[in-house]
């Protein structure tokens, strides 16, 4: 079938096997519609007399419907056909005589400008009739980014948006309707605790400058950055794949306090092979940084915290994963098992479909932490050959944002660093507020606060075992 060509009439019958094919006869069309009026996407508009047409069949179904594929128009008297292609087409009409009116769709509410993200519902009153949506504000019937739905849809939108809706009935479209919602935090602070309102981050830190935008501190997986004057921070990069890590380093213990970093179509696959080459970084203020003998003969792992499975899309990127600035010393009886199988949960979460990117925040507690209403310190007496200091606890903070429904789902995990193989594992499913009790650290600080407040109260435990089962 050739878009805007002809074909046999006859060749109807092998395109049917392969694709639902519904006919139309014009004797009974004609007794309600006149006209076909098709217009193509080169500007073209082709008008169509129903009476003096024979047959109107549409392969796949009708347009704009999911499996529709285009129109064969046969006129009367005529054994070939006139094909159009959906594919090509900007809108299909059919008009005249008692020709259906659909409904102009009902936009709520009616736009205007809110301090907080907002429920969008579109209604239509012709029964039957498919609501077509866009928040980009392109044309609802053209655009490839284009949202549908039967009436009522519903979604939210959290930053200034124009949305646009028709509703579609056997071919025929309605009127549009539009409506502007303009997020604006004037009148109250969104962010306020947002790493960007704050000056106190453009400093010298050790041996580097950093300044807020420069550095990566506006990233959804970047947590409230330390107000420690002894505290650096560290962004590893490649030209191919962009952002590999973004960590946080004490300069004065000696110690990563938290990697984060992202997990999504674009850096999750696997073309090549762990590298093994455990490194300093020289982006480490230089006093700070010899630590690769610290592990030799400790008895302890070096621990990733972006682990090397994470960052398998090239050589470059995964060797940036074996800078001892990623690594935290790990008891190999905890590091080998319940971390690595967390480890493993996590590519599962980011490979959900209801998850267009997973944010990572991995760490372990190097400050004092508080644990049912009483504060200590989140190390272990013990130091690795005498100079690392050893976490007590490791954890996760993870945040899924789903693009096709724009929401967003929080968890906070929660794991005692294990000694021995013999003792008992298990993590703790937690909600982010919970977790920043314990830790003290703002995680996802960069969301809207409207946002923050609900998903970091939120745990919803159905959303994330659909991914892997939450029993580590």
């Amino acid at each position: 079938m050739k878009g805007g060509g002809t074909t046999m009439k006859k060749s109807v019958s092998s395109i049917s096997r392969i694709a639902l094919v519904i006919t139309i006869m014009c004797s009974a069309l004609a007794t309600w519609a006149q006209a076909m009026t098709i217009t193509l996407k080169n500007g073209t508009v082709k008008t169509i007399d129903v009476t003096a047409c024979d047959s109107i069949r549409y392969v796949g179904g009708e347009f704009k419907s999911a499996t529709g594929i285009g129109v064969k128009i046969y006129r009367n008297g005529s054994t070939v056909s006139e094909d159009y292609l959906y594919s090509q087409m900007v809108s299909l009409v059919i008009s005249g005589g008692q020709a259906v009116t659909v409904a102009t769709p009902v936009i709520s509410p009616a736009g205007g400008t809110f301090t907080e993200a907002q429920t969008v519902t579109i209604t239509c009153a012709t029964a039957g009739a498919t609501v077509y949506y866009t928040i980009d504000g392109t044309n609802p019937i053209s655009s490839s980014s284009a949202r549908s739905g039967t009436s009522p849809v519903s979604f939210t939108v959290s930053s200034t948006t124009t949305v646009r809706a028709v509703a579609l009935l056997n071919s025929t479209p309605s009127s549009e309707a539009t409506a502007t919602f303009t997020i604006s935090s004037s009148t109250t602070n969104n962010n306020v605790n947002a790493n960007w309102w704050s000056s106190n981050y453009t400093r010298n830190v050790g041996e580097m400058t950093y300044t807020p935008k420069t550095a990566g501190f506006y990233r959804l997986e970047v947590p409230h950055i330390s107000d420690k004057t002894t505290t650096s921070w560290v962004m590893k990069q490649t030209s191919a794949y962009g952002v590999t890590y973004f960590l946080e380093w004490d300069n004065d213990l000696i110690a990563n306090r938290w990697t984060c970093y992202q997990l999504h179509a674009g850096n999750l696959e696997s073309n090549v092979k762990r590298k093994d080459a455990f490194k300093e970084d020289s982006e480490l203020p230089s006093a700070t940084r010899s630590i690769l003998s610290d592990y030799s003969g400790s008895g302890f792992s070096r621990g990733h915290l972006c682990p090397s499975a994470d960052r398998l899309c090239s050589s470059e990127q995964n060797s940036q994963t074996f800078f001892l600035s990623n690594m935290q010393p790990q008891y190999q009886s905890h590091n080998g098992a319940q971390w690595a199988n967390l480890e493993g949960d996590v590519r599962k979460w980011a490979e959900m479909s209801t998850c267009d990117t997973l944010y990572v925040v991995k760490a372990a507690t190097i400050d004092n932490i508080t644990l049912n209403g009483t504060t200590k310190s989140g190390l272990k007496s013990v130091k690795c050959n005498n100079r690392l200091p050893v976490p007590d606890y490791f954890y996760m903070a993870l945040l899924a944002y789903n693009k096709s429904t724009n929401t967003y789902y929080a968890m906070g995990i929660w794991t005692y660093h294990y000694n021995a193989s013999s003792e008992k594992q298990s993590a703790e499913y937690i909600t982010i507020d919970e977790l920043e009790k314990r830790t003290g650290i703002d995680f996802f600080c960069n969301l809207p606060d409207d946002i923050e407040a609900q998903v970091e109260s939120t745990l919803d435990k159905s959303y994330w075992s659909a991914g892997a089962t939450l029993n580590r």
